[in-house]
């Protein structure tokens, strides 16, 4: 057998893929979760060992990770945490995303582990004016978009940082776009938005004018996966395949789909009126508010990635996002989510179903060195 690798998360979107990718390069993965019992759901061919663990029970994830040379912490706080300015929300995603990596690597020390890689966020990266970023840029993420999820990811950065070099333990970041792929049974936002659209929902109809950084989630398991596999990786890598605009994207989704492309996209300029009274609203009835000045903002910042050090030190070659989408749409058409049958039957039409791969999770030839 290979050496055992943790992952912590590895029921969720990015977790599923990484594990299969993990036992495809000749790792023993080790499915870490707070709800183990759906290994068999999400991977059920796959016969990997899961363990319990929680982030946020520091005593739970010892036992998780004994025997595991290196660790994948690909947990975290997003939905409900993603653009929300509440400060509840704010503690929630720092004791999940900074605490909760905290005691991953705290008990990643102790059972001597040799590496962690950590999920982050390319948010964490944006530049005032949106200027280029890159891996070394400032963490001005929090103050241009002020939202809970990206100032915990911004924190969690700079806890991961201190900890390496207190204790001596080497700890990547992977600082990935949205993600997009086959296996979103629990929608990311974007996953979300493909899924409204598909099915005609009013909610997938309009967007936010401006654009947004994309990845496939296969791209960012790979990423994972060579992080621990690289003789001397760096403390961070982007992997980002593209910032698109929505308008961009909404083209792209109906060319893949043969859905007409009758959706729009708000201006900043109304956007944040709209918004801000959706704020007031929610603040007078005590709801989260579902649309808010965060979203604009994340929107209108369009920023750009310089991703030449996953590319050359991981080896990472982003798929086409045509590929991504055709993929994602395909998984979802073949797994009973498209419930509106007219927009299936024109789904069904427009995909070329013969070239899709309907393996669980479609990877791609794996780059040379990316054994256990």
């Amino acid at each position: 057998m290979g050496k055992k690798v943790g992952v912590v998360g590895g029921t969720g979107f990015l977790g599923a893929h990484l594990v299969q990718l993990l036992a495809d390069a000749g790792f023993e993965p080790v499915v870490i979760a707070r709800r183990p019992q759906r290994v068999q759901e999400v991977l059920p061919r796959l016969g990997v060992e899961a363990r319990y663990g929680d982030v946020r029970n520091p005593g739970s994830l010892g036992q998780a990770l004994k025997g595991c040379t290196y660790v994948h912490c690909v947990a975290g706080a997003m939905g409900g945490v993603f653009t929300s300015p509440s400060p509840q929300r704010r503690e929630a995603a720092v004791r999940v995303n900074v605490e909760g990596t905290v005691n991953v690597l705290r008990a990643a020390r102790d059972a001597r582990a040799e590496r962690v890689v950590v999920t982050s966020s390319c948010s964490t990266r944006y530049q005032h004016r949106g200027s280029l970023a890159n891996e070394d840029s400032p963490a001005f993420g929090a103050e241009i978009v002020r939202d809970s999820y990206v100032r915990s990811k911004v924190l969690e950065e700079q806890a991961c940082t201190a900890f390496s070099r207190g204790t001596g333990l080497p700890v990547t970041a992977i600082l990935p776009g949205a993600m997009v792929g086959p296996r979103d049974t629990s929608p990311t936002p974007l996953g979300a938005a493909l899924l409204a659209r598909l099915n005609g929902e009013s909610r997938g109809g309009v967007g936010l004018e401006g654009a947004f950084p994309v990845v496939d989630v296969r791209d960012v398991a790979r990423a994972h996966l060579a992080a621990i596999s690289a003789e001397s990786p760096d403390d961070a890598y982007l992997v980002v395949a593209d910032t698109v605009r929505t308008r961009d994207w909404q083209e792209l989704f109906s060319r893949v789909t043969g859905i007409p492309n009758d959706a729009g996209a708000i201006p900043p300029v109304v956007a944040m009126p709209m918004a801000l009274m959706f704020e007031a609203i929610s603040w007078v009835r005590r709801t989260p508010a579902q649309f808010n000045r965060n979203a604009v903002r994340h929107a209108r910042q369009g920023q750009q990635y310089d991703c030449t050090r996953a590319r050359s030190e991981l080896g990472i070659a982003f798929r086409p996002l045509e590929t991504t989408v055709q993929d994602t749409v395909c998984w979802y058409a073949a797994n009973g989510w498209i419930t509106d049958d007219a927009r299936l039957a024109i789904v069904n039409s427009a995909l070329d179903r013969a070239a899709y791969d309907a393996r669980p999770v479609s990877l791609s030839p794996q780059p040379s060195g990316l054994r256990a």
